[in-house]
């Protein structure tokens, strides 16, 4: 998550990246907007930051629904709103700003004297709150109209609420105008640091973070085009004809994927990625040679920015706009040092490729891609008849707890097998499950899994049939955004394979109109593209703030940042909560920037634990094996019964690769390679998982479904309080069966406790 930095470094050497998902519950913070949108209100509600219990007042809502303020909810001192909304947003903004651990706080930490501090923050509030600072009078309403639509669709599928990036957007503001406004009356000292932490924040230019790439004359080469196109497969001929070359995927299991298929064909290829290396070559004493090889294939994050090549191939390449990984996908569009860059990926990023490479003079050929195999929506869903699922058919639904709900109901009812595959699951598991679902003599016949299929996983699918068509995001239930329609749907049917005609459909019939409007509907164009401050950067940002803890570091760096329109500041929620859990170590700035990029789970408590442990190894230089991180039972356990929790598993699993990860960048403290303990135990932990998918702990599943059946009690409860013509259009919009397992969906019932996969 955190840009690399450049090679020499020591220890710290070349930073992966951050997998683990943004936590639900953010990490608090005055100076981040902390706000949750309600539906049923309309209006925002503040859960933490300032301090204050303070609660906005709501406005009305006339019959149609529409907003109705109250008469002076759209003034605020001298300062005019377009409604209650804006005005809502900077009171709250405002009190985050003058709140004593906001502002003052920060300028205490750079030697200001207290009482200096809360005069230049009073002074300010009071002439902001009068409509005298031009700065957040013409900036703030700017801020607010511009950004709300394309900061929403950006920050969503991470679960930030479109509100909280609009007021996180809001209090760099304010803080850029503070700056502003009271330049001249800062302390000597105080100045001279705040100037030098602004220049050190500037991302405004990332194009000359690596002038060794703007000294060659590159050749930018786009494939776009839909799921099963070909795309990726004309740019990889290219690369296996190439003297030298790197395939930089978004997953392992594509970087692993593509290792075996080029050394298969006779292309020495090597394997890099974050936890793992693995050489084609070996030297005359059987010794792995590392530089022997004429081709790579790493994940995004772990390229290397200073090898010149003849061909790179770039993988989805519209992951640039993601919130959290998209920096690594910007970095090696601008750094790579390849003769010619091959972009795989979605026709809605080619405007903002070509745009980005005007900033470097270079010029892009797009070549596009239609889809090999046909693709239909189904008219009619299976009206909750879990019985009509047949061979072929891959379910997809969006919590855990769902997955093995509807693979128990489904095998009841149709007496075929199903796979899964889910988020939290290994990737080396889930490609088992994947290979067991497309054999057609495994007795795996059906699919049931959440949108971790979207990328990655080859699959033989028939049909896809999406349980619902909205997702818990860790705030709200949404319903999926195009993308993420398009992409899953598009999984279905597959070139050279039986079923070379894709269906996709819903469980319920009332999904069907949504997932119509999605399928048809033309893709919206990327605007904007991630980035992050390399790890030089945040080193050299942390000496100008001596004492201060890290992931206040983090936080000042994130709220003095400036970006170009063509750029957003990718989050930072995960790298300060990571940062958060070292505060309480004792080590250098070095290796905190290593530990903040590395894969932790912040959500997890047996990684949080490890991760402390972990970091306490590197602190004192003690060499620490695997058994010491985390205990499993012994290796010859592994041809026995065991009954492990499938969660803890899971975790396990999250800190040994955790481990690895660290083995490679700190390898006098940990011990990694393929013939190590850690290695061994990673492929211990993947065996018990498999062992645990196939034979699920009945007594687990027998209180799930319990719980369930007291659900669907009260939901039957309810409906028979309804109108007898309610009733009907319940029945008519295909609701599961009586008898048949009821499957949780996320409109019935409160968001709370709903997890997301």
């Amino acid at each position: 998550m955190l840009a690399q930095a450049t090679a020499g470094t020591p220890r710290a050497a070349r930073s992966g990246i951050m997998t683990a998902t943004t936590p639900t519950t953010a990490t608090r913070s005055t100076v981040f907007c902390r706000f949750r949108h309600s539906e049923a209100a309309g209006r925002f509600k503040e859960y933490s930051g300032s301090g204050s219990t303070r609660r906005p007042t709501p406005s009305y809502r006339d019959r149609d629904g529409s907003f109705r303020p109250r008469r002076d909810e759209n003034t605020f001192g001298g300062l005019e709103f377009q409604g209650p909304w804006e005005t809502v947003a900077l009171k709250n903004a405002m009190e985050r700003f003058r709140f004593p651990s906001g502002m003052q706080q920060y300028l205490e930490a750079m030697g200001t004297p207290r009482e200096t501090a809360e005069d230049l923050i009073k002074t300010f509030s009071r002439r902001a709150l009068q409509g005298k600072v031009p700065e957040v009078n013409k900036k703030a309403i700017g801020t607010l109209a511009e950004q709300s639509l394309e900061v929403g669709m950006t920050f969503q599928s991470m679960g930030v609420t479109r509100e909280e990036a609009i007021a996180s957007k809001l209090d760099k503001v304010i803080w850029d105008a503070f700056f502003t406004h009271c330049e001249n009356m800062f302390p000597p000292d105080t100045l001279f640091r705040l100037t030098r932490l602004r220049e050190l924040s500037d991302l405004r230019y990332p194009a000359e973070w690596n002038p060794a790439a703007r000294l060659m004359k590159r050749k930018i080469i786009m494939h776009v085009g839909p799921t099963n196109s070909g795309k990726t497969h004309n740019a990889l001929l290219r690369l296996q004809a190439a003297e030298s070359g790197a395939y930089l995927s978004p997953l392992r299991l594509l970087a692993h994927e593509v290792f075996e298929r080029m050394n298969d064909a006779g292309t020495p290829c090597n394997l890099i990625t974050g936890e793992e290396r693995r050489y084609a070559v070996t030297d005359a004493e059987g010794k792995p040679d590392a530089k022997a090889a004429k081709c790579v294939s790493c994940t995004v994050e772990m390229v290397d920015l200073n090898r010149k090549i003849e061909v790179a191939v770039v993988d989805e390449i519209q992951m640039l706009a993601d919130p959290d990984r998209g920096w690594a996908w910007t970095h090696a569009l601008l750094s790579l040092p390849a003769k010619e860059i091959h972009l795989c990926g979605e026709p809605t990023v080619v405007d903002l490729v070509k745009n980005i490479c005007a900033l470097t003079n270079e010029e892009v050929e797009v070549h596009r891609y239609d889809r090999l195999s046909k693709m239909e929506v189904m008219d009619d869903s299976l009206y909750g008849r879990l019985d009509k699922i047949q061979k072929g058919d891959c379910v997809v639904t969006f919590s855990r707890r769902n997955i093995f709900l509807l693979k128990k109901a489904i095998e009841a009812s149709t007496g075929l097998r199903c796979a899964v595959a889910y988020g939290s699951l290994p990737p080396e598991s889930r490609s088992t499950q994947a290979k067991l679902f497309n054999d057609p003599n495994s007795g795996y016949d059906v699919l049931v899994a959440s949108d971790a299929i979207g990328m990655g996983l080859n699959l033989n699918i028939r049909r896809i049939i999406f349980e619902a068509t909205e997702k818990f995001d860790g705030s709200v239930v949404r319903t999926l955004s195009l993308t993420q329609l398009k992409q899953i749907g598009g999984r279905a049917g597959r070139f050279g394979t039986e079923y070379a005609v894709g269906l996709a459909t819903t469980l319920l019939q009332r999904d069907i109109p949504t997932l119509k409007r999605a399928m048809n509907a033309p893709m919206i164009d990327i605007k904007r593209a991630g980035i992050q401050p390399t790890a030089e950067m945040l080193q050299q940002f942390s000496i100008q703030m001596p004492g201060a803890p890290f992931s206040y570091v983090l936080k000042t760096f994130e709220m003095m940042s400036r970006n170009s329109g063509l750029f957003f500041l990718g989050l930072f929620r995960g790298l300060i909560a990571v940062a958060e859990i070292l505060d309480r170590v004792q080590m250098p700035v070095r290796d905190r920037v290593t530990f903040i990029a590395a894969p932790i789970q912040v959500r997890d408590p047996l990684v949080v634990e490890a991760t402390v442990k972990l970091a306490q190894a590197v602190s004192t230089g003690k060499p620490m094996s695997v058994d010491d991180a985390i205990k499993l039972p012994p290796l010859s356990i592994i041809e026995k019964e065991v009954k492990l929790e499938l969660r803890t598993l899971e975790s396990t699993h999250r800190v040994i690769m955790l481990y690895l990860w660290l083995s490679q960048r700190f390898g006098d403290v940990f011990q990694g390679g393929p013939e190590s303990d850690a290695t061994k135990r990673k492929v211990q932990c993947e065996k018990l998982i498999e062992r645990a998918l196939v034979q699920q702990d009945s007594a687990r599943i027998k209180k799930l479904e319990k719980r369930r059946a007291h659900e669907a009690e009260a939901a039957e409860r309810d409906d028979n309080n309804n109108s007898d013509s309610i009733k009907s259009d319940t029945d008519d919009a295909g609701m599961v069966d009586e008898g048949e397992t009821e499957v949780h969906h996320p409109r019935r019932r409160s968001p709370v406790g709903h997890r997301s996969v």
